[in-house]
């Protein structure tokens, strides 16, 4: 019997999915550990997660920095699952992404599978194995999970002698479509089995681990090209419309693909570089069915009390709607003193311009203009002690549907300062004056004047001197360096990536320009070889 379009996205109870990806557990920061910061946030979504009483968490990708993770940050993932698999949440789906190890995830997909922990780290051989039908412990469906991980150059093509990079992206674009189109299939003929029998719509959401044409990323964000030669970057085209929302990772950006509402990334839930530093992080809460407590529209609110606890712990969130805006509001001077850079619909684009072609230049950081009407959600006034709620980003009332982000605090500050030294000592005495009590700020120093500066570290060391600030990094960018050629005396392997130090060599030897793209593409190939090579298979 067919729906009515009344009936169709009848839904015994609410249906609420937390999206978020990107963790990169064990990551560094010029070599300073981050694993106070890596706790404190999967302590936060698991108060998030209870607040908010998810029903489903997905995690799409990334959930380490390497293959091979540390003993802590194993811990901490481990430790987070099984504090999620006894909360409110009833299932938790986790896919691979380019950073993670396949088998590694895999590993202890079978132990994991009786915590309702599904875990897809590697493309499967039968695509049956990627569609999870969730329900509850009365096995009515909440929903179908087309649980799709990073499809890793072997999944979505053969290699052969002397193909052209266009034939090798088209064959890239062309094995990701063919993946989704087959699973999307299944999912489908899967969600019309359910809704004969229960007669309510049953959604579809999908999972990947993707580079967006267009997409926004920053400069030292540690995001890599998934393909060799920056080949593989989809569109909003690429996903059936079947699909009620797409929960991507890759970008640690917060950004929809084409303009699509439903397909979304979460973004990076903490700063991996300066470059990111301010952004608002957030994770993305996505509800199907009746809608009984709508997000609020409201602007922020002042908080003078209690800021000062989420410096080591994450908020305590109770369940109720009002007491949830109340214990957002504790995180507010974290939240606050981002003064971030706001990006799409969450951080302030008009809808009417297309985000995917905007330049970061187009951002104007100090005047935003938000969904939801709230103005000024992100003032430079470090004073002002405020924060926003879960803001709604799109509600589709004809299907029930919603999308919200909610807010992360900054569990550590993060700046970067630059200029000439009077510039830097001003800036730098401005950041400290913003802290509270318990709050410290690791600096990113980038000096950009003219005179040289014998000692510039022992002049920067200076300016911090009793002061909760701590200089991980300085760079001196002089341009007369360059022309005297003594940059890279000053040039440390931190300083570089791995292309840089291939370009040094190629000047180094003296490389004919014609034989340079040649050897450009061989290194990348190696790169991506040692990059995506499963160390823990056998």
């Amino acid at each position: 019997m067919p729906l009515s379009i009344a009936s169709k996205y009848i839904s015994v109870r609410p249906l609420k999915i937390l999206h978020t990806s990107d963790w990169h557990l064990g990551r560094r920061l010029y070599g300073r550990l981050r694993y106070e910061e890596f706790e404190a946030f999967l302590q936060w979504l698991k108060d998030t997660i209870s607040a908010q009483q998810v029903d489903i968490l997905i995690v799409a990708g990334d959930i380490f920095d390497t293959m091979t993770p540390s003993n802590k940050a194993q811990a901490l993932y481990y430790e987070f699952l099984g504090k999620v698999s006894r909360s409110c949440c009833q299932h938790v789906v986790i896919v691979a992404g380019n950073h993670d190890s396949p088998t590694f995830l895999d590993a202890p997909s079978n132990v994991l599978k009786f915590l309702n922990v599904h875990v897809i780290g590697t493309a499967c051989d039968d695509l049956e194995d990627e569609v999870l039908v969730l329900g509850d412990d009365d096995n009515n469906p909440h929903c179908i999970i087309a649980a799709v991980p990073y499809l890793r150059d072997r999944d979505v093509r053969s290699s052969s002698a002397g193909e052209s990079a266009d034939s090798k992206d088209a064959n890239v674009i062309k094995g990701i479509r063919a993946h989704y189109d087959e699973v999307a299939a299944i999912a489908r003929e899967q969600q019309a089995k359910l809704i004969e029998v229960h007669q309510r719509h049953i959604p579809i959401i999908a999972t990947g681990h993707l580079f967006a044409a267009n997409g926004k990323t920053t400069d030292d964000d540690g995001v890599r090209d998934l393909y060799v030669g920056s080949l593989g970057k989809i569109s909003a085209d690429m996903f059936d419309e079947g699909f009620d929302y797409v929960a991507l990772g890759h970008l640690h950006v917060p950004q929809r693909v084409g303009g699509r509402e439903t397909i979304r990334y979460s973004g990076s839930p903490i700063a991996m570089g300066f470059g990111e530093a301010r952004q608002q992080k957030q994770v993305l809460l996505i509800q199907f069915g009746a809608v009984k407590n709508e997000f609020s529209d409201k602007k922020p609110m002042s908080n003078n009390t209690a800021a000062r606890t989420i410096a080591s712990n994450a908020p305590q969130i109770t369940r109720t709607v009002a007491t949830i805006e109340t214990s957002v509001e504790k995180a507010a001077k974290k939240v606050a003193n981002q003064t971030s850079g706001f990006m799409d619909d969450l951080f302030g684009f008009d809808d009417s311009v297309n985000n995917e072609g905007r330049d970061k230049s187009n951002v104007d950081e100090h005047h935003v203009k938000q969904e939801s009407k709230v103005d000024d959600l992100n003032s430079n006034d470090v004073d002002s002690k405020m924060t926003s709620p879960p803001q709604r980003l799109h509600f589709d009332k004809s299907c029930q549907m919603q999308i919200a982000s909610l807010p992360i605090p900054t569990f550590q500050k993060l700046a970067q300062v630059s200029g000439d030294l009077q510039s830097i000592q001003q800036k730098i005495d401005s950041t400290a004056q913003s802290l509270d009590d318990t709050e410290s700020v690791w600096l990113e120093v980038i000096y950009t004047g003219d005179e040289l500066v014998s000692e510039l570290r022992e002049h920067i060391q200076a300016m911090v001197d009793g002061l909760r600030c701590e200089v991980l990094k300085i760079k001196n960018t002089r341009t007369y360096n360059k022309v005297l050629n003594q940059q890279q005396t000053s040039e440390t392997l931190q300083d570089l990536d791995e292309e840089e130090v291939f370009e040094r060599c190629l000047l180094l030897n003296k490389v004919a320009d014609e034989q340079k793209n040649a050897l450009r593409e061989a290194y990348q190939q190696i790169i991506y070889n040692l990059r995506h090579e499963d160390t823990q298979a056998e």
